[in-house]
């Protein structure tokens, strides 16, 4: 037995946040652990995390009152499939050490993110518990792997969806070990929502045409599809023309880390240098409270980002899923998926405008997981670091 067996007064929790989406899909658990006297919160960032050009979530943490016991740089550039296996391993050696030193008594790790894999290694060979959010869920590329992979390292599994569940407990994982309590990032939405207005200060920073948030816009929202690694310049290419040749106001929101985003970001440079998107503006970060109220008010999300089926589908927001990414996740009737074909992105997208908000949706949760998390840690003695696999 290790971890919560220890005689201590306060359980310390570990949270490995390796990005800007990491921290909004568990903003809300770590808030319930701060609130709760048997907790004592510890934060680790590392790659994209405190990078300005990804979103350095630094001073937002600071902003919400929570303290950082340790920041490491481990992001290799490149955005090659080279660099992320190299980023993975300084990330495996540089979280050792970190873990060593603060000797946490679980670590938490969210969703499917590609650095998430040194944490989850590192946790498992120095025998300290791990807990995962988001498991079970279906996806394309190289995040299907990455996200079984840390169901099978973790020892506490906190999913969304029943689907979820009966696919982790397929996997082998103990039943009593898995908790069907909805996506902590819908209780961050359902926040957002209830107790903040848009900040349009929090929009300055973009570059491009300016757009008038009162006034229909789409948001699109389109990364590397890993696996796609030598189609990806023709993808963006397509995508690109797509926004061109719609006549409404838009947004692009810069791609993540994965790789393959250096070719996205190049190709809209090209555009933009040659006198295309004119009616776009380009952001690289975007504050995750604004960007809610952003796609609360967008008329579509278009791209392969899964904020348009799993927060989409919680607002009613209409989207056009694009390519193979999303393959198979679980999605509400607010989702139109299309191919590579220009002209069938274009009509999914202008559809879906003419649909209009859809009814609000509870695939992904009610907004309440954080507190029931805490709940189910709460009343936890003891987990067994020594896995078996269950059938």
């Amino acid at each position: 037995m290790m971890g919560f067996n220890k005689k201590i007064i306060k359980k310390k929790i570990c949270f490995v946040l390796g990005s800007r989406a990491n921290y909004s899909s568990i903003k809300t658990v770590m808030t319930e652990f701060q609130k709760n006297l048997n907790f004592n919160i510890q934060i680790i960032l590392f790659n994209s995390s405190i990078l300005d050009r990804y979103g350095d979530i630094s001073e937002l943490l600071k902003k919400d009152k929570f303290l950082i016991n340790d920041k490491i740089y481990t992001l290799v550039e490149g955005e090659k499939p080279l660099t992320m296996a190299k980023s993975t391993g300084l990330g495996l050696i540089e979280i050792s050490t970190c873990l060593d030193r603060i000797s946490p008594d679980l670590v938490f790790v969210v969703g499917d993110r590609f650095e998430t894999m040194a944490t989850a290694i590192s946790s498992t060979y120095m025998n300290i518990p791990l807990a995962h959010t988001m498991g079970g869920e279906v996806t394309g590329t190289i995040d299907e792997s990455i996200r079984h992979a840390l169901t099978k390292l973790s020892h506490l599994h906190f999913v969304a969806t029943k689907n979820s569940k009966i696919r982790v407990k397929k996997m082998g994982e103990n039943p009593s070990n898995i908790f069907q309590v909805g996506c902590p990032r819908i209780d961050f939405v359902n926040e957002t929502l209830e107790l903040t207005k848009l900040n349009k200060d929090d929009l300055r920073d973009g570059v491009g045409h300016h757009i008038d948030y009162d006034k229909p816009f789409i948001i699109f929202s389109y990364h590397p599809v890993t696996t796609e690694y030598l189609d990806i310049k023709n993808q963006i290419d397509l995508l690109l023309s797509c926004v061109n040749d719609l006549d409404i106001q838009s947004i692009i929101i810069w791609p993540n880390a994965d790789a393959g985003s250096g070719e996205i970001a190049k190709m809209i440079r090209i555009y933009r240098e040659r006198g295309g998107l004119k009616k776009t503006k380009l952001f690289k970060n975007i504050p995750t409270q604004t960007y809610i109220h952003l796609l609360n008010k967008t008329k579509c999300i278009v791209g392969n980002s899964s904020s348009g089926i799993r927060e989409g589908n919680y607002i009613g927001v209409p989207c056009v899923n694009i390519g193979s990414r999303q393959n198979l996740r679980e999605r509400g009737k607010n989702v139109k998926d299309v191919g590579y074909d220009k002209k069938k992105i274009i009509n999914a997208i202008k559809m879906q405008i003419k649909i209009g908000k859809y009814n609000k949706d509870f695939l992904y949760g009610d907004g309440k997981a954080g507190k029931r998390i805490v709940n189910i840690l709460e009343k936890i003695k003891n987990i067994k670091v020594q896995k078996t696999i269950n059938y």
